[in-house]
């Protein structure tokens, strides 16, 4: 017999096989494996074809097997064996697989957080996958298919089966631009909106408007966008590269950028930032998390706890 006919079945037409050559009935062997009728009598058919021969024949109300179904029996039982305790080694790894953990952020938040949980983990005696991807508008749909455990966000979370909890507001921007950059001869704001400006993808305001594009406008002036970037790497390779400016709050996201060679930063002074804020609220940063039907949070404490200190020190 050829192997090449064996190896091209596949596992429910070979336990499909199995059972229909122990039980001689295609109706108990549907009910068995709990699957329509048609459907076994179609894999039994595309067995027949793959041997060329009946394999099986009606006699007397049940199915009795050719010599060929005979002989076939054994090695296609041994198949069935080997695969189902493969399929067991691989559900004990699944098993003892690390917990995963999934968090959306906004870029201004990415720094050193998935270093943050692991050591937070450790100190626990608690293992765990973290896996990092950027916040969006879909996010929440994403969290309640259980694609995210958990969430930073500027935005609050409106939907059920989600807390929604205001970590801290920031106050106090920094002005970032290349060195050397003509901004810094006089860092003032009415100077700032004579310069394109460079914006996050998430902004920590609503409808992602800038405070500064604003405040020109008040000034009777239109100022240029030069360019939305998803990321830090991005805002600094854009800075790094043309006369743009950028205001950024988080002062995790600004150590981020002062350190790059070539960047430079300053923070704004009360008054200016009070100007740049004129009907605007100071953004606050929410984190977002599961919790059941009893309003209990589903993350460890310990996760939570984590999450919180990050954020809240961030901001430091």
């Amino acid at each position: 017999m050829s192997i090449d006919k064996l190896l091209n079945l596949n596992l429910l037409s070979i336990e499909i096989f199995c059972q229909v050559y122990l039980k001689q009935s295609v109706i108990d062997v549907a009910d068995h494996l709990a699957l329509s009728q048609p459907k076994v009598s179609r894999e039994l058919n595309a067995l027949r074809k793959a041997f060329s021969d009946p394999l099986f024949i009606r006699q007397n109300n049940r199915l009795e097997a050719t010599e060929l179904a005979h002989n076939l029996y054994p090695q296609l039982l041994e198949m069935l064996k080997v695969s189902t305790q493969a399929q067991k080694y691989l559900n004990n790894i699944h098993h003892q697989r690390e917990p995963s953990f999934t968090i959306a952020t906004v870029p201004q938040l990415e720094i050193n957080l998935p270093q943050t949980i692991l050591k937070a983990a450790e100190k626990n005696n608690a293992k765990i996958d973290v896996t990092l991807c950027p916040w969006t508008k879909t996010s929440i749909e994403e969290f309640q298919n259980g694609d995210l455990d958990a969430a930073i966000s500027f935005e609050p979370a409106d939907r059920k089966g989600i807390l929604s909890k205001p970590i801290i507001q920031h106050r106090g921007g920094h002005l970032i631009a290349r060195e050397g950059h003509p901004i810094w001869h006089n860092p003032v704001i009415d100077e700032m909106i004579n310069y394109p400006i460079v914006k996050l993808i998430t902004m920590p305001f609503p409808a992602n408007k800038s405070p500064l594009v604003n405040y020109a406008k008040r000034q009777g002036k239109k100022l240029e966008v030069f360019a939305t970037v998803s990321d830090l790497g991005s805002a600094a390779n854009t800075l790094l590269n043309s006369n743009a400016i950028i205001i950024v709050g988080v002062r995790a996201a600004v150590n981020f950028l002062q350190n790059i060679n070539g960047l430079h930063a300053e923070i704004l002074d009360y008054q200016q930032d009070k100007d740049i804020l004129k009907n605007f609220s100071y953004p606050t940063t929410y984190l977002w998390l599961k919790h059941n039907q009893e309003g209990q949070v589903t993350s460890p404490q310990w996760l939570q706890q984590a999450l919180e200190k990050f954020i809240t020190e961030a901001h430091r």
